[in-house]
């Protein structure tokens, strides 16, 4: 919990007969209150990222189930079929958070595989760019309207 004060400016009639009018904080009446911090965000997909991810020919793999619980949730039926039975590949954007960048980046999913992946454009604009490590911890979430993923370094950062 965070300490701050919390300014009152309406009094009940016993505070007003009783008020001190030469106090300087007078038509003012702050109180210590404790408040909860506001997380801006809810992270939807978490990574830890691995050695394999930031190589030159890495991918950033993102599992298939946090990939429909997020970015699917808006698409249609026709476009779920296609994803489970066909070779799919969605280009998107996605704004980085930290830097206040938007990306172009491309999805990617084989049908013989169980993971989505960001492919090229990963590496050159997130690994390469942001100088990301093996170890650092990303979090992006689905903007719903602005139909793009938000991305952030959440532990790791220099």
């Amino acid at each position: 919990m965070i300490k701050t004060l919390f300014y009152n400016f309406l009094q009940t009639k016993h505070q007003e007969e009783n008020a001190d009018r030469t106090d300087p904080n007078y038509p003012l009446f702050p109180q210590t209150v404790e408040i909860r911090p506001i997380t801006p965000f809810r992270w939807e997909i978490l990574k830890t990222l691995t050695i394999h991810e930031i190589f030159d020919e890495g991918n950033l793999q993102l599992p298939h189930k946090q990939i429909q619980d997020t970015m699917m949730r808006c698409f249609s039926e026709n476009d779920m079929l296609r994803t489970y039975f066909q070779i799919c590949q969605y280009d998107l954007f996605v704004k980085d958070l930290d830097t206040n960048t938007i990306h172009f980046v491309t999805l990617w999913k084989h049908p013989h595989e169980e993971n989505f992946v960001m492919r090229e454009s990963w590496i050159k604009e997130f690994v390469k760019r942001r100088e990301l490590v093996a170890g650092m911890v990303v979090g992006m979430y689905w903007d719903f309207k602005n139909h793009m993923f938000c991305f952030s370094v959440l532990e790791g950062s220099q």
